[in-house]
């Protein structure tokens, strides 16, 4: 019997593929613990139909992100922070703060985990970082300046 799964199940597979497994199984077991639904033809085709536009939704996502990585290259941005007199920070510096400082200044939202620090910023002055998604890469400057 054909089924389409709701949820990721061990063995069988994960949640959104139609796959075929025993009778027994899926009338005793998948469909009643709302794991899995019988896979009719009308069934079938809303799922091909909605997969479908999720990848549509995904391209554009992706092609919008591609853009906005493009547009913060060779940008600069001023972080304010409390620091000693050495220019050593209190608190350092992480993707998050990098994130929301793109956001605060040029408006650009941007997802964590394209931010790559090789480590937390402790100090004042100018610092390189890079954006990097799948397909493009850009470079911005940080410029941490004590408050």
């Amino acid at each position: 019997m054909k089924v389409i799964l709701l949820k990721d199940v061990k063995g069988v597979g994960q949640r959104g593929k139609i796959v075929e497994v025993k009778d027994g199984y899926a009338y005793n077991f998948l469909i009643p613990h709302k794991a899995a639904e019988q896979a009719t033809p009308e069934k079938i085709a809303a799922h091909d139909a909605k997969e479908k536009q999720e990848a549509t939704l995904h391209e554009q996502q992706n092609t919008a992100l591609k853009m906005a990585v493009q547009s913060l290259n060779g940008k600069t941005l001023t972080v304010f922070a409390r620091a000693t007199e050495k220019g050593g920070l209190f608190k350092s510096l992480t993707t998050s703060d990098v994130v929301k400082a793109i956001l605060d200044q040029l408006n650009i939202q941007i997802p964590e985990t394209t931010v790559e620090l090789e480590k937390p910023i402790k100090q004042t002055g100018e610092h390189a970082i890079k954006i990097k998604t799948a397909d493009v890469a850009a470079s911005i400057v940080l410029s941490v300046q004590s408050v």
